[in-house]
């Protein structure tokens, strides 16, 4: 036997020893693996339970998006009054006059959403939250809005805990209305423009 041929037979071997130690320190047991392909199986039946369920609740909500917007409560104590509901369900608006302000073209206002699932506050990656109301300014002369205070809620029915964003009111930046949206909508509102059921200025 040639001496290149020695050493790779060592080699081979000394690597085979090294594979049957590590699979003995850091390897699974056969328990270990059926016990973990139980737990994945498991997991991956209640995902798939879970999306179902979310499935069914999203095409009831298309069904009949007012059927959701009921079972919330209207908090007409604070003056909310319905507005809006996507047609899909995914959300709802309120506003109210409580605490309305208006200084020439500016009308300040405050809206509340409603979501049936979780949102994330900021741009996308804050804390989740099914509910929120915003303190809006609109500028009725050059139709255009922005949001001075957000308030998010974890729960629906602006409940739970809750987490507070508050812009300089000197660096708040104005968006355009853009039409057919949820913001044309409530700038009619706010701006006492006669549309769909809006009261007149």
């Amino acid at each position: 036997m040639s001496g290149t041929t020695s050493r790779t037979l060592a080699a081979m071997a000394l690597a085979a020893i090294c594979l049957v130690r590590g699979s003995a320190t850091f390897g699974q047991t056969p328990e270990q693996e059926k016990m973990w392909a139980e737990q994945r199986a498991q997991l991956q039946a209640e995902d798939k339970i879970k999306a179902e369920h979310l499935a069914k609740e999203r095409e009831a909500r298309r069904a009949d998006p007012m059927a959701w917007v009921r079972t919330l409560d209207p908090l007409a104590s604070g003056g909310w009054l319905f507005q809006s509901v996507a047609a899909d369900g995914s959300w709802t608006i309120y506003s109210t006059e409580h605490q309305m302000k208006r200084s020439g073209h500016l009308v300040t206002a405050w809206l509340r959403r409603e979501f049936p699932e979780p949102q994330r506050s900021g741009d996308g990656g804050g804390d989740v939250y099914l509910s929120d109301v915003e303190k809006v300014q609109y500028d009725c002369g050059k139709e255009r809005a922005r949001v001075l205070l957000v308030i998010y809620y974890t729960e629906n029915n602006l409940a739970g805990s809750q987490q507070t964003e508050e812009a300089d009111p000197k660096q708040a930046r104005w968006d355009p209305i853009v039409p057919g949206t949820q913001s044309e909508l409530m700038f009619h509102w706010a701006c006492g423009v006669v549309s769909a059921g809006t009261r007149p200025r």
